[in-house]
């Protein structure tokens, strides 16, 4: 039976279909949960301030 993940970027209001498979989907969507953006935020010291936010504000699995 085919999966869909369906995930929403962090800062985004839309959803977007990012993979279908045909097997357990449960290894990649947990891999697509850890998946986390890393943010400088000083721009005259680049590297002394950053901050990790995950990727995805969700990640959803639907049968098809």
């Amino acid at each position: 039976m085919p999966y869909t993940i369906t995930v929403r970027e962090y800062g985004s209001d839309h959803d977007v279909k990012l993979v279908r498979v045909h097997s357990n989907p449960e290894p990649i969507a947990k891999r697509l949960r850890e998946k986390m953006l890393v943010i400088k935020t000083s721009i005259f010291e680049p590297g002394k301030r950053t901050v990790k936010i995950p990727k995805y504000t969700w990640v959803r699995i639907d049968e098809d």
